[in-house]
């Protein structure tokens, strides 16, 4: 069995159409955390390595040191290359270039930082690799996606499987209108949506989507990285109550269930 590091199972799926490949290549715009509900992860783990792009400057040096076999960067991602200002929503994954998402995370508990970072566009990021094969690019951009797909030329650069969050942040509003019709006429291939993301195949690659037939489930042999970390806390609260009272990692338990059926619901 195999540890599912992704929020969304983002890994089990392409880890069915990746079985065979022991040191692919992969891209991911929005890369977050090299750890926490990493999609890329599971991968780097296994011998693979790639790109992350993550302007947020705290993210940035946590996967620098955590990924030393990948390439890092710390930019922003647009249609244009230039300099613009984002917003740095600390403690979250939800920094973002698109002001009006900016707006709706606003909360007392989350700090809120202008910086200006600089943007690069997909395609230079690609002509950078070279004839590097990619074989995923995964996108999240928390609402800035269109600005990111619609200026790369799908065309020229083919990775096998492409991977966009298509939902409004933190919402189950689809958004993918404004950006999959230039993935489809770039000769790509619709092949799942997880409620969170959809996945789309590269024509000639398109055997690939056999794998996307069903959702994640017990033949993918797979645990799930958070509930194995509440085991481990459960472990330790046995082994030395001094450590962690029972309490505490029931408390720990009920957060962990609260915050993922808000996100799951909507109402995070």
């Amino acid at each position: 069995m195999w540890i599912s590091y992704a929020q969304n199972f983002e890994d089990v799926m392409l880890e069915r159409a990746f079985t065979d490949i022991a040191k692919g290549f992969y891209v991911d715009v929005g890369a977050w955390d090299p750890d926490l509900e990493s999609v890329t992860r599971h991968f780097y783990e296994r011998g693979w390595s790639g790109v992350n792009v993550e302007p947020n400057p705290h993210y940035f040096e946590r996967l620098s040191a955590r990924r030393p076999r990948d390439s890092n960067m710390r930019v922003a991602v647009g249609s244009r290359p230039g300099r613009a200002s984002m917003t740095m929503i600390h403690g979250t994954g939800m920094s973002t270039l698109n002001p009006d998402i900016a707006s709706r995370h606003e909360h007392p508990d989350h700090q809120h930082e202008e910086v200006e970072v600089e943007v690069r566009t997909l395609d230079r990021i690609f002509e950078e690799l070279g004839p590097q094969e990619v074989h995923f690019l995964k996108i999240d951009c928390e609402g800035a996606e269109a600005d990111v797909i619609n200026g790369f030329d799908l065309k020229r650069f083919r990775p096998w499987i492409v991977v966009v969050e298509s939902t409004l942040p933190r919402t189950r509003d689809e958004s993918h209108e404004t950006w999959e019709p230039h993935i489809l006429a770039s000769d790509y291939q619709f092949a799942y949506f997880d409620g969170l993301n959809r996945f789309y195949v590269a024509s000639e690659h398109a055997d690939l989507r056999k794998h996307f037939a069903t959702p994640p489930n017990v033949f993918d042999d797979f645990f799930v990285d958070r509930m194995m970390q509440m085991g481990v806390q459960l472990d330790a609260c046995r082994k030395n109550k001094e450590k962690m009272s029972l309490g505490v990692w029931l408390r720990n338990w009920l957060s962990w269930v609260r915050t993922n059926v808000r996100v799951f619901s909507g109402n995070a």
